[in-house]
């Protein structure tokens, strides 16, 4: 990790949903699957993607599986089953770039131009996710790479931890800060609230789609 401000604390995490004292996460012990609308993307994009979930399933124990290209347009009510496209399953997690005057997503929900925005899905009427979103602004100035904070590699770090179960924390030095924390990579918060929602708390039960 490169430090351009304060360094974090390993306390210094938040989830996105607790339910009944134990947080919104995904079953663990099956992997996670994922595809990818690259669109206006940038090129080198699907190495940052996948150097992302290399350095997620490191921390978290829980495998990615990466299914291919899609032609999926993301949406803000995507259905979480499209036989048609994916199969009699949830639909995979979809990372894609879209430019963000076109988009139904609102890229200034607090008045700033967001480089990224990551939703996940649970299983309805659930806590156990199963399926999520990764929309980027395909307009945003930073780079792909990993080399300084904003960049694209770091922005993707920090979407997939909201898909995974993250929420935001107010502490520089973590990269679950509203804008990054001023580092490219997880700081100790990041790593324990990431770990938390990993293998070593154990497995769910996946619903089955409906």
């Amino acid at each position: 990790m490169r430090f351009f401000g304060q360094r974090g604390r390993s306390d210094e995490y938040r989830f996105l949903a607790v339910i009944a004292g134990q947080p919104m996460r995904w079953n663990p012990c099956e992997p996670i699957h994922y595809v990818v609308n690259l669109g206006p993307a940038p090129a080198g994009s699907l190495g940052d993607v996948q150097d992302a979930v290399v350095r997620v399933a490191g921390i978290t124990g829980i495998t990615f599986e990466y299914d291919g290209l899609s032609d999926e347009f993301p949406s803000p009510d995507r259905d979480l089953v499209q036989s048609d496209r994916y199969g009699d399953r949830w639909a995979p997690v979809l990372i894609a770039w879209v430019d963000p005057r076109t988009s139904a997503f609102d890229f200034e929900p607090d008045g700033h131009d967001a480089a990224a925005i990551a939703s996940p899905f649970p299983a309805p009427g659930t806590g156990v996710l199963v399926s999520g979103v990764i929309v980027l602004n395909a307009v945003d100035p930073n780079p792909p790479g990993f080399t300084l904070p904003g960049d694209q590699g770091p922005v993707l770090l920090h979407e997939l931890a909201h898909v995974l179960g993250l929420g935001h924390v107010k502490q520089q030095g973590e990269l679950m800060e509203p804008y990054g924390g001023g580092v490219t990579d997880y700081g100790p918060g990041d790593l324990e609230g990431l770990s938390r929602l990993g293998r070593e708390s154990g497995c769910l039960t996946t619903p089955p789609p409906s």
